[in-house]
Formats: C-alpha cells, sequence, structure tokens
C-alpha cells in the first residue's frame, strides 16, 4: 500500500518556552512525519539551541535560517524546500494530538474533493493556576470572545472557510501559488481564501490541539492588537479574503466611541439611555458567558477575571483595526501632499 509522505513546515522567532513541547507533540506522531521543517526567524533566545539539541536525536528534523524573520517568508522558504505528498503547517505555540497527522492524511486519502483540512485550536493556559491566563483561554474558546469556528470543539467534519494547522495536498501551492508576503498576519486566512476561489474544499476535522495562550496581559493586548491591526491591510489587498465577523470588534470600538462623546455632549436623558443599551446588552452578556465559566469551573474569581479580559480582547481587538485604518489614512494623505 502506497503511504504518502508529509513534510511539517514550523516557523518560529523567539519560543524557547515553547518549542521543545511543540517539537515533542509532532516526533511523537501516530504517523511520523517524514520531515520537520524548522524556520526559524533569527532568534535571540535559546529557541534554536534547543531545536538543534533534538535534532541530534531525531533524524528527520532539519533548520533553516529565515533571514527576512516574518510568518509567511519563513512558511513559503519551508514549503519550497519540502519534499512531502501533504504539507501541514504547524505553530509553534501548538501541542499536537499525537493522531493528528494521521487523521489529516487519512481523511484527505479518503475524500478526493477535499484539498485541505485542520482541526479544532483549544487555548490552553501556560499555568493553569493563573486565572488571567484561564480567563484568557476562556475568552479564546468561546463564541462570545471569537467568531471562529476552529477555536470551538466540534462533532464532525465540516465544510470552513479557514483552518488553522492545515495540512495541504502539495499541489495547492501549484493552483493557487505561495503565502502572500505582503501580509505579516493572517496570510493563512487569505490564502485559504485564495483556496476557495479556486473551488477548492477546506474542512475542519474533529480533533483537538492545544494552543498556549500570551503569558501575560501586556502579550494578550499585543497580540490582540496586532490580528485586528492587520485586517484592515488585508481587507485592502484582497477585499473578499476576510469575513465581516473581523470587523466586529472595530464596530463596538467606534460605537463606544461615539456612546462616550453622546454621553459627554448630549442633555438628552432618555435618548442616552437608548443609546447605551446596546452596551447594557453586552455588560450582560459578558457577565453570563463568565458566570458560566466560573459555575463551570467552581472558581469565583473567573467571573470576574473572564468579565475583564472578554472587555480587554475586544476591546484591543477594535483598537487594532482602527488604529490601521488611521494610519492608512495618514499615509494616504502624506503621500497626496
Amino acid at each position: 500500500m502506497y503511504l504518502p509522505s508529509v513534510s511539517v513546515i514550523l516557523v518560529c522567532r523567539n519560543e524557547e518556552k515553547t518549542i521543545e513541547n511543540v517539537l515533542n507533540s509532532l516526533i511523537h506522531q501516530t504517523k511520523k512525519p517524514d520531515e520537520i521543517i524548522v524556520v526559524d526567524g533569527q532568534s535571540t533566545d535559546n529557541t534554536v539551541s534547543i531545536i538543534e539539541k533534538l535534532a541530534e536525536k531525531i533524524n528527520n528534523i532539519k533548520i533553516i535560517t529565515n533571514e527576512k524573520k516574518y510568518t509567511p517568508y519563513g512558511l513559503n522558504i519551508g514549503i519550497k524546500n519540502s519534499k512531502g505528498d501533504f504539507i501541514f503547517i504547524a505553530g509553534s505555540h501548538t501541542e499536537f494530538d499525537k493522531k493528528y497527522v494521521e487523521y489529516c492524511v487519512e481523511f484527505l486519502m479518503e475524500h478526493p474533493e477535499v484539498s485541505a483540512v485542520g482541526g479544532v485550536s483549544l487555548a490552553t493556559p501556560v499555568n493553569a493556576k493563573s486565572c488571567i491566563q484561564k480567563s484568557m483561554a476562556l475568552s479564546y474558546s468561546s463564541p462570545f470572545g471569537t467568531a471562529s469556528r476552529h477555536r470551538y470543539q466540534v462533532k464532525e467534519p465540516q465544510e470552513v472557510d479557514t483552518v488553522a494547522y492545515a495540512c495541504y495536498r502539495r499541489e495547492v501551492f501549484d493552483k493557487v501559488g505561495y503565502f502572500n508576503e505582503k501580509l505579516l498576519r493572517n496570510q493563512d486566512i487569505e490564502f485559504n481564501y485564495r483556496m476557495r476561489k479556486k473551488g477548492l474544499k477546506i474542512y475542519l476535522l474533529p480533533i483537538t490541539n492545544h494552543y498556549y495562550v500570551p503569558n501575560g496581559l501586556e502579550d494578550f493586548i499585543k497580540k490582540n492588537f496586532s490580528n485586528g491591526f492587520w485586517n484592515y491591510i488585508t481587507l485592502k489587498i484582497s477585499p473578499y479574503g476576510i469575513s465581516l465577523r473581523h470587523f466586529i470588534p472595530l464596530i463596538f470600538v467606534v460605537y463606544l466611541l461615539c456612546l462616550f462623546l453622546v454621553l459627554v455632549l448630549s442633555k438628552y436623558f432618555v435618548f442616552n439611555i437608548i443609546l447605551a443599551f446596546p452596551f447594557f446588552l453586552y455588560l450582560l452578556l459578558d457577565t453570563l458567558f463568565s458566570l458560566k465559566y466560573a459555575i463551570k469551573e467552581k472558581n469565583i474569581l473567573l467571573l470576574f477575571c473572564s468579565f475583564f479580559i472578554f472587555l480587554l480582547l475586544h476591546i484591543s481587538y477594535g483598537l487594532g483595526t482602527f488604529w490601521s485604518i488611521i494610519n492608512s489614512i495618514r499615509f494616504t494623505r502624506s503621500e497626496k501632499a
């Protein structure tokens, strides 16, 4: 029986805290990858030395330096240097289920009409005792926190618009091209849009990987702000390559700014109450979801932490998109001047 070869592409930079666990989860797959290509973006911590120690023991690990540092360059370098029939894009913050590669390959072989598959990315705290990190994980895995289906558990395979940590057929890159190097974020979303435009199908599978959330509030804010920032840039480069759901936090932030101005300037109490109603509804939903998780985890502190984290997630993400638009307007005006 013909067994297809699998190349894993893992792009990283300064990931000394998670890289060993991630690589071990790839090394010990039930369907062992034929090669694990680690593309390092010139790490300044111990990331490379950790990889090199593992590579001395495991002969299918290869290290390539990404001179341009950023993710899309690294992905394209890895793909162009790979040999597998299937290309699996891994992540440096995620531990993969030991049957992940096997399940992805088997599904693609049994369903020739499908071109790419991925699993659920369940947000997981690095420190299970930290209430803040638990709340971050809950916010990423909640329909109130994010609208991405690959963040939640599913019971059966389903067609979706995008997946995280996809396993692609090699010929996809011949048909679609490579990742857009102008997009430092969202390059996978835009790539998957080009796939769908070509009529290629993407499926989400009921298998769970564990994505580690940021270490602290500063990293959490930076990550969400950056994600939001690149949404508008993605929209400009590929108008149909990103969904409306990615701009809901922007709408929320603009609404809050307008609400603040009206409350300061308007003297009409009834009008102010009506305008503030959506915000009261948001606070109610925030409270209910936070309370649900606090009861489930039997931890009253989660009620307050989650309430704060949900709000922080939506505002930091929305502000990122808002700032991206402001920067774009300023840049356009400076070009015309």
